[in-house]
This record gives C-alpha cells, structure tokens and sequence, in this order.
C-alpha cells in the first residue's frame, strides 16, 4: 500500500511540474489573439470596485434516499439580496423568506441512473424558480448562482427516459430566469467554486498546437493556478466553441450563443473560481471587480459572502429526509415499498 501511495504522491507532483512548465509557457503573450477569445491579455487585472446596490444570491439544499419502491427527495432553495452602499452591507431581504419549508417529491421504480438525474433536476427546479421569483420582486442589479448558469451535460436524461419531460420544465425554467434578468436589468453570474472544467485548457492547447500537447490531462484550475497571479483573470471565452453541436447549449436556444466565462484568482491561498455569466448587461470588467470585491473574506478561502448566506440558508440537514420517512410509515405502514435498501440497514456496522 504504501509503495501504491508513494507512486500515486510522484504522480500528482509531476502532473503539477507539467502544469507549472505550460503556464511558463504562454506568460506574456499578451498580444496575441487566442482561439474563442472575447479578450486579448492571457492575464488581465482585476480592480477592486465600490459595491452600491443590490447584490442577491440563490443556493439550493437537496437530500435524497433510494427505498426499495420508491426514490424520496427533499429541496430547498433559498435567495438572499444584500444591499450595499459604499461597499458596506446595508441592509439584507430574503426570498421566498428566512426559512423556507422543503418540498418533498416521490417517484417510483425508477433506474439509479435515471435517479441521480430525478434528483438533479429537481433541484435545480426550484433554484431556478427561486432565483426567478427574486428578481421579480426584490430586483437585485446582480443574482449570482452557486453553479453554472446552463445545466450540465450530465443533467441531460436520454430521449426514452421517463423524467426526460422534467429536464424540458427544466430547460423552460432556465428560459424563463434568462429573460426575466434582462427585463429587471439584472445581470445573472454564476461562480464555480470547484470547476473541473477544461475548456480554457483546450482553448490554451489549440494556440500552442504541437506544443500543447503537454496539457493533455489537466483542468483549467489545476493550470490557471500557476498562470494567474492574486488579482488577475483571465480573458473572457465563450462557453463552447459551437453552440449547436454542444448537447445542452442547443436547447437553450438563441440563449445558449450568449453565455461567457472567465476564470479568477481572488486571493493568493485558494485557486481561481470559474465565473460564468449572460453576456449584455454589464461589462467584463464589471462583473470582474464585483466577484472579486466580494470574494476577499478570508485570505485562503475566495467566494462571495452573499453565496455563503444563501448555501447557509438552503442546506438540509439528513434529520429532515428521516423526519418526512418516518411520517410516511406512520401513514402507511411499513409497507415493502417502504423498506430501506441493505445497504442503508445492515445490522452489522
């Protein structure tokens, strides 16, 4: 085991020495233009901004359980806005409120894979609707995501699954919040605070041709944290380099052509966070300053104070899915479809 350990430790160290190599690389090509490039500057400063206004955040809670007959899931999804003036918040508002009530939802005899999607989506569900019922009523000038702005590939169920008509409610919700943010002037941001994304890689890789190749196996984060120094993004790129070919991308339709990220090294302790966003509303720049600005709390930990509150504010504790089980089987008895899998009841550990 050890041996095994040690091989896996020379592993990482070489990974990262290749990393570290290719960002030396490409440092100081400033001028050049690089492929789905919104930007020229590999690596641009970051200024830190006065903050007035309003700020909101959306963040949702899950908790799910497999039973033998039935899959159990529990959402919750929570906006806060913080208003700030001089950079200082001012006051906060919560919606739909503080504490929010869960939503409880069943299905039966579903596959695991198709599970894990149920799930997801519904999560995502309410967040959308949530973050859209925010901006409706409490008009925010920014609403940020815990997440992506688009959903995830893996979020897409496959044509004959039966919970694909809840991905379409899905993709509808994601619609529906775009085009309510442009009608509020709200610019919508997500921020990833543990991409695995590879995206500025392969766009990295595609400058350098031949020589890229060195990039093979790394992650945008994994690379951008050699490259960027405290302070500096990186150039704004397109999402996809094809709209119509991306799986998801495509069903969002002519929003799906308007989605942009940056990369950003908030504080010198933690690596970049991957920002994401609906172009149009305000500029780079602004959306920069304005993560970067609320992102500095603590010098090894970067990620927006109003995003806390909202995650906070969301997370479900595993009492609550035990709660809502032992109500049903008060209801119903402790029928077959009722009874935990073995893995979740072994009486020996």
């Amino acid at each position: 085991m050890y041996e095994r350990i040690a091989e896996i430790a020379r592993r990482i160290a070489a990974s990262e020495e290749v990393e570290r190599k290719a960002a030396d690389m490409v440092k100081g090509r400033d001028e050049e233009i690089f492929p789905d490039a919104l930007e020229r500057k590999l690596a641009r400063k970051v200024e830190a901004g006065e903050i007035n206004g309003l700020v909101g955040a959306v963040d949702g809670g899950l908790l799910a359980q497999e039973f033998h007959g039935i899959d159990l899931v529990i959402t919750r999804a929570v906006a806060v806005v913080f208003e700030y003036e001089n950079s200082k918040r001012k006051a906060h508002k919560y919606y739909p409120s503080p504490i929010v009530t869960p939503d409880v939802e069943a299905d039966e005899y579903l596959e695991t894979h198709e599970f894990l999607w149920y799930k997801s989506l519904l999560r995502l569900r309410k967040e959308l609707s949530t973050a859209r019922g925010a901006i409706e009523t409490l008009k925010p000038n920014f609403m940020l995501m815990d997440g992506s702005v688009v959903p995830q590939i893996t979020d897409k169920p496959g044509e004959g699954s039966p919970i694909r008509s809840l991905y379409g409610e899905v993709i509808d919700e994601y619609k529906m919040l775009y085009k309510s943010a442009d009608l509020n002037n709200c610019s919508l941001v997500g921020v990833i605070k543990d991409s695995r994304g590879k995206r500025f890689v392969e766009i990295i890789r595609r400058y350098l041709g031949p020589e890229g190749e060195i990039l093979g196996k790394a992650h945008d984060t994994g690379f951008l944290n050699f490259l960027l120094k405290e302070g500096e993004r990186t150039f704004t790129f397109r999402y996809s380099g094809s709209q119509k070919e991306h799986q998801v991308l495509k069903d969002l339709e002519d929003w799906g052509t308007k989605v942009d990220a940056f990369y950003l090294k908030a504080v010198e302790g933690d690596r970049p966070l991957r920002v994401e966003f609906i172009e149009g509303k305000r500029s780079f720049d602004e959306i920069a300053s304005l993560i970067f600005t609320l992102s500095r709390i603590n010098k090894n930990y970067a990620y927006p104070a109003v995003l806390i509150e909202a995650d906070l504010r969301a997370a479900l504790d595993q009492a609550e899915l035990d709660r809502v089980y032992g109500e049903l089987v008060a209801k119903t008895g402790l029928r077959s479809s009722m009874m935990k899998l073995r893995r979740d009841s072994r009486p020996f550990r």
